[in-house]
């Protein structure tokens, strides 16, 4: 694959990238192997604009060979007739570096012994890239740093989050029952992508390679899920009457397990490619959470009561969403303190 952005030889018009390279650029931007074939290069043109664009490239340590596929159809190139500052996607980061046009024996060379079976013409045009020298990595965040970052972090995002739902059910109170739980599940989503976001903030310092936008969907989903399964014995409630005790109380109790396992169950899908035992974060998730609810069932319970303002008993929820939050998030940065330290 080569790259298929144009410009004019001067870098006037502006760019129209493709919808498959920008779906590429997206899927190379979101990774973070060293070394992979397929990478994003990304320069300053000479009009002030930044043009990124998919490459195949062949890396030797601090060289990377670029072949230019049908060059005569394409102009980024020509931008490195002369030699130009660079940036390259290398291992989930941005490497800058030195490119230019080379048309040497060199260039095919380090071309052919990556791709041996490539076709390179008669004529090729490569663009050569001299990385500059890599930044020292930043260590990974452990211990306490981690478990505060992590409190700090996730109660804002958590806080943030709820007060959609807190609100959301507090101006539907009065609404039938399906326009309600669609509203109540919608806000739900929103919720698990806020808690998802405050999260994977602090844990790429600890884990680089977590995927983020996997891990705040997958937070957000199983929010979703939570919800239901929270709101279903009010929603189904004439149909639960008619069971046997034994069975509401048998579906009861797994539909609590279920709610409180959602998103730690959701996350360990992620976890588990890059830590030990992850499946202890289940566990400790639902833990977590039931403290939580616990204490923000505590303290909203006896504060609201029938006829109240709806300010007022929004203004209880939010209150009572700031403890939940903190709870969750105490309780949750702990157990990842000792979990990475495994």
């Amino acid at each position: 694959m080569t790259a298929d952005v144009h410009a004019s030889a001067t870098d006037r018009a502006t760019p129209r990238v493709p919808l498959f390279n920008r779906l590429v650029l997206r899927r190379l931007t979101g990774r973070t192997g060293d070394a992979e074939a397929l990478t994003a290069l990304r320069y300053t043109a000479r009009d002030g604009r930044t043009v990124t664009l998919p490459v195949m490239a062949a890396h030797d340590r601090q060289r990377i060979t670029v072949l230019v596929g049908k060059a005569e159809t394409k102009q980024w190139w020509r931008h490195f007739r002369t030699p130009a500052p660079v940036e390259v996607w290398i291992g989930g980061q941005w490497r800058t570096g030195l490119a230019r046009v080379c048309v040497d024996a060199a260039a095919v060379a380090a071309y052919h012994r990556r791709f041996p079976r490539a076709r390179t013409g008669a004529s090729p045009t490569f663009v050569t890239i001299m990385l500059d020298a890599a930044p020292d990595p930043v260590p990974a965040l452990r211990g306490r740093d981690l478990s505060q970052a992590w409190f700090r972090a996730v109660t804002v995002a958590e806080f943030a989050g709820f007060a959609v739902p807190a609100t959301v059910a507090a101006l539907t109170a009065q609404v039938a029952t399906p326009v309600a739980v669609g509203a109540l599940l919608a806000a739900g989503a929103v919720e698990g992508a806020a808690l998802g976001w405050g999260q994977v903030r602090v844990l790429r310092r600890a884990l680089p390679a977590i995927a983020a936008r996997r891990w705040i969907a997958a937070t957000s989903l199983a929010a979703v899920i939570a919800y239901a399964l929270g709101l279903a014995p009010s929603t189904f409630a004439n149909t639960l009457q008619a069971w046997p005790p034994v069975w509401t109380a048998a579906a009861g109790l797994v539909a609590g397990v279920a709610l409180l396992a959602t998103i730690g169950t959701a996350q360990w899908a992620i976890l588990r490619r890059h830590v030990a035992q992850a499946w202890r974060w289940i566990i400790t998730t639902a833990l977590a959470w039931l403290a939580g609810l616990t204490v923000f069932l505590a303290f909203a319970m006896p504060l609201w009561q029938p006829g109240q303002p709806a300010a007022l008993v929004i203004g209880i929820g939010i209150v009572g969403g700031l403890l939940m939050a903190a709870t969750t998030a105490g309780c949750t940065g702990i157990a990842l303190r000792r979990l990475l330290a495994r």
